[in-house]
């Protein structure tokens, strides 16, 4: 079954009420009731996708009553018309379920496209449905006015009657109440689905959020583990030198004690004779300390050249080996602090990198929520244009079914006072 546009609907309105003017009257109460019946009933409203494409289908008017047409710059996502009866069902079996599909959030590269050629395809449409509504509201007009100048002629007729206008100010409040409820719900549904994407995105965010924390938690481990170690070190070569002081001093005191003992060696004496003649004693005090002397300075020599040659040698071979030992554990736990400087330089590297990396992200992030909101205040600007286009189109609809609802009373006083057909 076709649709029908605005001029077909008035016209079969028209044709209606002039059959019901020369019908009898219980025929006039029935099509009197269907008509009120037609103009009380509500306009299904069926929501496109998040995108706001413009359905192309129209609403057809039913058999009998006055329909509006559906409004061609009506808000993003939202259509007002009629549904037609086919088969004693509604027409909110199909379409009048509202389907909310989730947001695609496409590319930053690709949005800009995405959103021109919806604009554009958007903006064919709308220009395409207002075309076709002048054209035919221009021979709505041609023919009203081709009638006036055939009815110029005739007698006055007397104004419609009370009952006809208060039938079409119930239309005209009911259809307002009905578009205020369509604009509120699309409003809801709009900023229900913008809460929803960014619920969404923040979500999706949260995981490589938690990745970051974990991996910057993991750092700050490795970053203690290797400052205890450095303490260890430090504490363990703090000991191998008070260690090596001591060894140091404990052979000092053995030198000391050794040179002691060689020093104060007892000098053996043997037993003087006793002499009565003082030259004799003083002769033998001398001969003995002078055979004394020369025995200690013979030992002294025979002392120093096996100590030069046996003690001495197993002494400093035992400290160098000491001293060595001592050297190379030195090098060693140095070599061991340079590989920890080495390792606390390459975490500090690699905390500054994921720090940046981070920052980064985090850039990054800002700079898309910065063109995000951007792009909803265009859509904003976008949506209180297009309803500023909606209410000058309404109130241009308004006026247009005005004139046409003065005209059609013109015509119903004409065929009031015309002589009735003989049956």
């Amino acid at each position: 079954m076709r649709n029908k546009g605005p001029v077909a609907a008035e016209h079969q309105q028209h044709e209606t009420k002039r059959r019901c003017s020369r019908t009898t009257p219980s025929h006039k109460s029935g099509c009197a009731a269907l008509s009120a019946v037609c103009h009380i009933m509500p306009l299904p409203r069926r929501r496109s996708s998040f995108l706001g494409q413009p359905s192309c289908e129209r609403s057809a008017s039913s058999s009998c009553g006055r329909v509006t047409s559906s409004v061609t710059g009506a808000p993003r996502g939202v259509y007002v018309g009629s549904a037609p009866l086919m088969g004693g069902a509604s027409g909110l079996g199909t379409r009048g379920m509202r389907s909310v599909s989730a947001p695609v959030v496409p590319r930053a590269g690709e949005r800009t496209a995405v959103r021109a050629a919806v604009v554009a395809e958007r903006a064919v449409l709308t220009a395409d449905g207002v075309q076709d509504k002048v054209r035919a509201l221009e021979q709505l007009n041609q023919q009203l006015e081709e009638q006036i100048r055939l009815a110029s002629t005739a007698k006055s007729v007397l104004p419609p009657a009370g009952c006809s206008c208060s039938q079409h100010c119930v239309f005209l409040q009911v259809s307002e109440a009905i578009l205020d409820n369509a604009r509120l719900m699309l409003q809801t549904e709009n900023v229900q689905a913008n809460a929803e994407d960014f619920k969404d995105r923040y979500e999706n965010e949260q995981p490589f959020r938690k990745a970051v924390e974990e991996e910057i938690s993991s750092l700050y481990k490795v970053i203690d583990d290797a400052n205890l170690t450095k303490a260890e070190l430090e504490e363990q070569m703090e000991n191998m030198r008070v260690e090596l002081r001591s060894l140091e001093q404990n052979h000092e005191q053995d030198v000391r004690v050794l040179y002691s003992q060689m020093s104060g060696r007892e000098v053996d004496e043997p037993d003087a004779p006793i002499e009565t003649s003082l030259d004799q004693i003083l002769a033998y005090i001398r001969n003995h300390w002078e055979k004394v002397t020369e025995r200690n300075r013979a030992e002294t020599d025979s002392y120093l050249d096996c100590k030069v040659r046996t003690g001495s040698t197993k002494q400093v071979e035992a400290l160098k080996a000491e001293c060595s030992d001592a050297g190379a554990k030195i090098q060693s736990l140095q070599a061991e602090i340079e590989s920890m400087r080495a390792l606390k330089r390459g975490l500090e590297n690699s905390q500054s990198d994921a720090r940046h990396w981070h920052d980064m992200e985090l850039q990054n992030l800002g700079s898309v929520v910065a063109k995000l909101e951007a792009e909803l205040g265009d859509i904003r600007g976008e949506i209180e244009q297009q309803r500023r286009d909606y209410d000058t189109l309404l109130s241009n609809k308004q006026r247009l079914e005005q004139e046409i609802g003065m005209y059609h009373g013109i015509l119903d006083g004409e065929n009031r006072f015309q002589p009735a057909e003989p049956s």
